[in-house]
Formats: C-alpha cells, sequence, structure tokens
C-alpha cells in the first residue's frame, strides 16, 4: 500500500514540473494516434452525458442516452482490448479497426436491447460484461505472443496503478476547478448555470481521465522489450502484514463455521454463501499479488499461504455449495443465484487447475472467469435463460396447486415472489406462455398494465409481501397506496378545495382561501375517532379510526395498488377521503390505528 501511494507521490512530484503545452498536446496526440476509437468512445460517452443534463427527468431521451452512455462505456473497454492484442500481433491497423467496429456494433445492439426502463436483469448484464471487458484487456495482449509470467504480473501492475492515478489525478482537478468557479461566483458576483459542475464532472471524468489512463498503458508485443519485473516493497509489507492476517481470520471463522453446522447437523444460513465467494475472491487476489515473490527464500509466511490456500479452500467450496444449492432447490434459480453457482463452478475449476497442474499460469484465473461471464450472456446456459425457465416452471407448478386447494400463506408468499420476479423482469407477457394466459388476457382488457396485486387476484390468491409474516398477522397492519399516477395533474371539477394531511400534522388556516366572494378559515383537531375538520364555524367529524376497522382492506398487505376511498356528507358540504397509508396495531379484532396519511377533497354545496 505504501508503495502505491508513494508511486503516485512520485507521479505527482514529476507533474508538478509543470510541462509545456507544446508537450501536453504532444503527448494528447500521440495517444490519439495509438487509441483513436478508445477516444472517440470516449467522446460519444461523455457527450451523452453532458446531454442528458440538460433535459428533464421526464424526457424519453433520456432513456436513450442512457443506453448510449452504457454502449460508450463497453466499446472503450472493447476496443481498448482489440487494440492491445493487434498491436501486440504486429497486424495493420485495418483490421483491427474493422474488428473493432463489428464487435462494437453488436455491443451497442446488446445494450439497445435493454427493456425501457431499465430491468434489474439488463443491469446484471450490462455489470457482467463489463467485467468480462475488463478481464479481457488484462490478457489480450498476450494472447498472440510467448507468454511470461514476470510480464503479465508487471503489465497488469501497471494498468491498475495507472488506474488509481489517473483517479486521483481527476478528482483533484475536479474539485480544484470546482472551488475555482464556486470562488469567482462568490468574489466576483458571476452567476453560473448550476449544471457547469455536471458539465466539468462528465468532461474530467470521461475525457481527461480516458486520455491520462490510455497514455500510461504498456506497450507491449512481439517487437517490444518485455516489461521488467519491478515489486514494491510496500506492497510486499501491505500483503504480508495485513492482508494475509485478515485472510486468515477470517478462513478460520468460515472453517470453524462451518464444523458448528456438521457437529450440529443444521443447514447453512443463505448469506454465507455470499461470505465464503468473497473471502476466496479476495484471497485470490492477495495470491496474484504475492506470486511473484511466494518463493523466495525469507518469505515463510507467503510461501505457506501460497502452498495451502487452494487446499484450505476445497471445505469451504464445500459449504459454498452446500448452501446455494439449498437454496436453489427451495426457491429456484434467479440471477443472483445463477451467478453464485456460476463462481462456485468456477472456483472449483481453478483450485483443480493449481492444485494439478505443475506449472500454473496466473492468466488462467482472469481468462477462466472472463470466459466463463461471457457465457452467462447469451444461449440456453445464460442467467437469463436458466433463470426464467426455472421460475416458470415453479409458476406453473403452483397454478397445479390453485386448481386443487387454497394455498398456505407460506405458498402465497412463495408465489408472490415468482409473479414479482416475472413481472418486473419480462412484463405482464411473460404470463401468455403460461396456463394463466385466459385469465392475464382478460385482465389485460380490463387493465393494459396490471400491477402485480391485480395479477395475484386474478389467478386467485392473495398477494404477499416480502415482508409479510404470518406470525404477526394479529399484531400489526399495514397498507399502502402504490400509486402509479403519483406526481401526475389531476381533474377536481366538483370540488373547491384539496390537500393532504396526516395524523401527525395539523391543518389551521385563517381566511386562507376566497371562493365566490366568501372566505373560508380551516381547522383540524385530532379525536380518538380520527379527526374533526373545522370550516368556519362549521365541524365535520370524520371518523377514521372507525372506518379503519370496519374496511376489511386494511390488512398485512404492505402495499396494494386499489384506492381506499371514504366519503362523509353533511347538510353543507361532501368531503371525499383518499387513504395514502395507515399503519397500526392488532388489539383482538380491534386495530388501533398508529399514523395515517389522506388526501382531502371538498365540495361546498
Amino acid at each position: 500500500m505504501c508503495s502505491i501511494f508513494r508511486y503516485l507521490v512520485v507521479n505527482m512530484k514529476i507533474m508538478s514540473k509543470f510541462p509545456s503545452l507544446q508537450n501536453v498536446l504532444d503527448a494528447t496526440k500521440a495517444t490519439v494516434v495509438r487509441f483513436p476509437l478508445e477516444i472517440i468512445a470516449a467522446l460519444c460517452g461523455t457527450f451523452s452525458a453532458i446531454w442528458s443534463v440538460d433535459l428533464d427527468y421526464q424526457d424519453p431521451n433520456r432513456k436513450l442516452l442512457a443506453k448510449a452512455i452504457m454502449s460508450s462505456s463497453l466499446c472503450l473497454v472493447l476496443f481498448l482490448s482489440i487494440s492491445l492484442f493487434f498491436i501486440s500481433y504486429n497486424k495493420n491497423n485495418f483490421l483491427r479497426f474493422l474488428t473493432s467496429l463489428l464487435l462494437g456494433s453488436l455491443a451497442v445492439v446488446f445494450v439497445f436491447n435493454f427493456h425501457e426502463p431499465l430491468s434489474q436483469v439488463d443491469i446484471i448484464q450490462f455489470i457482467v460484461l463489463n467485467i468480462a471487458l475488463h478481464l479481457l484487456v488484462s490478457f489480450a495482449g498476450f494472447l498472440p505472443m510467448n507468454y511470461n509470467q514476470d510480464e503479465f504480473w508487471e503489465f497488469n501492475k501497471r494498468l491498475f496503478l495507472r488506474i488509481l492515478t489517473a483517479g486521483l489525478y481527476s478528482v483533484v482537478l475536479y474539485l480544484g476547478l470546482t472551488l475555482a468557479l464556486v470562488a469567482i461566483k462568490e468574489l466576483f458576483n458571476v452567476n453560473f448555470d448550476d449544471k457547469i459542475y455536471a458539465y466539468l464532472f462528465f468532461v474530467i471524468a470521461g475525457i481527461f481521465n480516458t486520455i491520462f489512463f490510455l497514455h500510461g498503458v504498456p506497450s507491449i508485443g512481439r517487437n517490444q522489450q518485455s516489461l521488467q519485473l519491478s515489486y514494491p516493497n510496500g506492497l510486499k509489507n501491505f500483503t504480508q502484514y495485513v492482508l494475509l492476517p485478515l485472510i486468515s481470520i477470517y478462513l478460520f471463522i468460515l472453517l470453524g463455521y462451518e464444523a458448528k453446522i456438521l457437529v450440529l447437523f443444521s443447514l447453512p444460513i443463505g448469506w454465507v454463501s455470499y461470505l465464503v465467494l468473497v473471502f476466496a475472491i479476495v484471497g485470490i487476489l492477495s495470491f496474484l499479488l504475492i506470486h511473484p515473490i511466494a518463493h523466495i527464500e525469507g518469505n515463510l509466511w507467503m510461501r505457506t499461504f501460497n502452498r495451502w490456500f487452494y487446499y484450505l479452500l476445497i471445505p469451504l467450496l464445500g459449504l459454498l455449495f452446500w448452501a446455494i444449492l439449498y437454496r436453489v432447490q427451495l426457491y429456484g434459480f434467479t440471477h443472483e443465484r445463477y451467478y453464485v453457482v456460476l463462481l462456485s463452478i468456477w472456483l472449483t475449476i481453478v483450485i483443480a487447475y493449481f492444485l494439478f497442474n505443475k506449472r500454473p499460469r496466473i492468466k488462467f484465473i482472469p481468462v477462466s472467469l472472463c470466459v466463463l461471464a461471457l457465457l452467462s450472456l447469451v444461449g440456453p446456459q445464460s442467467a437469463d435463460s436458466v433463470s426464467r425457465k426455472s421460475q416458470l416452471i415453479r409458476f406453473e407448478s403452483y397454478l397445479l396447486l390453485l386448481e386443487k386447494a387454497k394455498l398456505s400463506f407460506d405458498q402465497e408468499k412463495d408465489l408472490s415472489s415468482i409473479v414479482d420476479f416475472l413481472e418486473k423482469n419480462y412484463g405482464v407477457s411473460i404470463f401468455y406462455e403460461t396456463k394463466a394466459k385466459r385469465a392475464i388476457a382478460l385482465l389485460v382488457k380490463k387493465d393494459n398494465s396490471p400491477s402485480v396485486y391485480k395479477i395475484a387476484e386474478a389467478l386467485g390468491f392473495n398477494y404477499r409481501y416480502l415482508y409479510d409474516f404470518e406470525n404477526g398477522r394479529d399484531k400489526h397492519f399495514y397498507y399502502n397506496y402504490a400509486r402509479s399516477d403519483y406526481g401526475a395533474i389531476e381533474n377536481i371539477r366538483g370540488y373547491d378545495l384539496s390537500f393532504n394531511i396526516s395524523k401527525y400534522n395539523n391543518i389551521e388556516c385563517n381566511n386562507c382561501i376566497e371562493l365566490d366572494g366568501v372566505k373560508y378559515s380551516l381547522k383540524s383537531i385530532k379525536k380518538e375517532y380520527g379527526l374533526d375538520l373545522q370550516i368556519n364555524n362549521d365541524v365535520i367529524p370524520l371518523k377514521i379510526v372507525e372506518f379503519i376497522n370496519k374496511s376489511p382492506d386494511f390488512g398485512v398487505v404492505y402495499s396494494s395498488d386499489k384506492k381506499i376511498i371514504q366519503t362523509v356528507d353533511t347538510p353543507k358540504y361532501h368531503v371525499l377521503i383518499t387513504y395514502y397509508d395507515v399503519n397500526g396495531v392488532k388489539e383482538g379484532k380491534t386495530k388501533k390505528v398508529e399514523g395515517y396519511t389522506l388526501k382531502l377533497m371538498i365540495k361546498i354545496k
């Protein structure tokens, strides 16, 4: 860690000797000539980001620009991988640019086929592809040349340090220029549009940071001099005295937990699989960090770790498979569980490779992970295909149960999560592929975009929210109106007043509104049955508590798209109450209301 900091400080000292403008231009020109398509991708992403700043939040073009930014980021990394390969192979630029444009077009098509708005599946696929392409950068330049373990390690070390350096310079430059703009604004009364700070951020992050990083990418290839291994002493100290002891502590904790569940014959908790994965991945990174000096005499601690690490991973690998496959058996595949299983398989392959190969290559780690990540994106074995098929099978099995008997609370909760997963990621059209297509077709005739609550109702079961608990049915109740028209302009024709009120605030205004020459004062007073609404000298009792207790709609469901309304009529006024949210405690058959938010619309007769 100290060496990394020292490296950054040395670079800053060098840069502190302010270069001439001509030198900066020459360095920039050399970088553009070396990586032209990468710079174009960075410019496209930056301009798209700046353009999106000027658009309203609801502007549909923002969705297109978001995809343009995502495409640009993928193309930047993809183009760099292809450039490193062809430069190393010493081939002409025409073939390099043609390959870049063809594969870049596939990346753009891949992104622009995402849903609008982006679904969770789309985001996962984008992240996985981004990781795969970054891994490709680490070894693309070594594919056409004789493999040199030390040069491979040195190349990736320099890339990593260059990323840190570019990030540090970008942050300092942005903060410095932002402070300068603030100083000009405050000292000289110069008004800047607040968007200028966003413009500045995207220019520095998208253009300056990219050019600065690309300028420091090491040159490798058949006709290039091999990179000489340079292992920082500070990195050795950090790994030996900080990172490895921490890994050892977590190793003993996980092994102790595994021993506990074996002795007690209990099942592992679900999130332990994530903990084992994090431990294994951090351990492998540590293994890579110490690899050049792991066999040097005097590094006993590192030699021990390097020798025994993969053996110690074997029992944890068993715990990992046990935990995740048990979850898959209960709830089927989702994208998250798919990738946990995939990483478990990858760890198994890596462990076997390093245990049985007498001369293992560390390049195998990023290459194998990159290949598996790409395979998980498309085809029948992909995360999306496997998860979709798994949840559809489970959905069909519940439909058969629904035909025979009423589902239990836990079954309704499980089916609700399946419906939620399918609707959120694939839309209501996914249900046309199931036996429920007739019920869904009738529902869609009434509502083009039905919610999961209405889908559940159409299928004949009660939607259960994730945090609904059967044991808590007699204790708490919740209601939240899931409004799809939030923020929309409403037509209130026929009413004279409209305002929101909750249990935690009162309304009080004197002569605050005038209608047909008459001034009106309003005041709300809390009562045991709800509240009294006073309009001038008239008092209207709003029996909210009584209405909530009588209505069966205020159950344990956390959120619902069913609007609940109450009307109150007096000789002078008609009051329409819309319930936005209600919560409280059940005491026997009585609901004790603890909070509510209401919308009141009043018509003066």
